[in-house]
């Protein structure tokens, strides 16, 4: 399987999808940094991401997957407008604002939540193989140091938060900020659901795709290897279930926050 920055780039158009980010079909998290490349390439030199928003109108197929961006806005702050598509059916349309303009203002700044570093955890491949459970070849494209583990079933937990330290594998360093933000993006994405279950008294018996994503990133400077995520999913019911994701650099720094909706279906939730 190809890297997250291989396995986004476009070729006239089309980017051919890779089934190692595949968690029900390609990963939204891996659909949505599809989109925000994209973006990245048209927007005009200097600018960097501030919002993604997108909704995921179905699951992708394997095989080449068409992107069209269409400029909305253009100037010190910009508006795009992404269609992904196959057979010239919608996947994923993306709303994604990019700036230039960096005005100081008074710095208002959250505290990453006191944790452990991740060289002091241990890493979650080794926990599943020790508890017995098998895992979807999307996982083997994340190093995952989590500060809570649990599986569906354990006791619950002191802290709702589901707090993991994670690393994507065969990743390079980037002054891009597209790029750099493409693993948020990812991060937020996959952080909903399990912070769903994580306060879960039992096995849920049910899985929940994503219907939507939005994203806020911050400052724009490049992250640190290690992202810790900060995920809690404290609404659902009638069917859905809501989460919101911050994820922080080592260095202390909040990069972005996001917030997903899921639909629940009569299904075991892969992974």
């Amino acid at each position: 399987m190809a890297g997250l920055i291989e396995a986004t780039a476009q070729v006239a158009g089309q980017v051919q999808l890779d089934s190692g980010w595949d968690i029900w079909g390609p990963a939204g998290g891996y659909i949505a940094a599809i989109a925000l490349r994209a973006a990245g390439e048209q927007a005009p030199a200097g600018h960097r991401p501030l919002t993604l928003t997108g909704q995921f109108v179905r699951i992708a197929k394997p095989g080449a997957l068409d992107v069209a961006v269409e400029p909305i806005k253009l100037g010190a702050s910009a508006l795009f407008a992404v269609t992904l598509s196959q057979a010239g059916r919608p996947v994923f349309l993306a709303q994604i604002w990019t700036s230039g303009r960096a005005m100081a203002s008074h710095p208002v700044q959250p505290v990453m939540p006191a944790v452990p570093l991740p060289e002091a955890l241990r890493d979650f491949h080794d926990i599943a193989a020790e508890r017995g459970f098998t895992q979807i070849d999307f996982w083997q494209n994340i190093e995952g140091r989590p500060v809570n583990f649990r599986q569906q079933g354990d006791p619950l937990p002191d802290d709702t938060h589901q707090l993991r330290w994670m690393r994507l594998r065969d990743w390079t360093a980037t002054s891009d900020a597209f790029l750099d933000a493409m693993r948020s993006t990812m991060l937020i994405d996959i952080g909903v659901w399990p912070g769903h279950w994580h306060r879960l008294a039992k096995p849920a018996g049910y899985g929940a795709p994503s219907l939507d994503i939005a994203v806020h990133y911050h400052d724009g400077a490049p992250a640190s290897d290690w992202l810790l995520s900060d995920a809690d999913s404290d609404v659902s019911g009638n069917g859905s279930i809501s989460g919101r994701v911050r994820i922080w650099s080592a260095d202390g720094r909040c990069v972005a926050t996001g917030s997903g909706h899921c639909l629940v279906v009569p299904a075991p939730a892969p992974g």
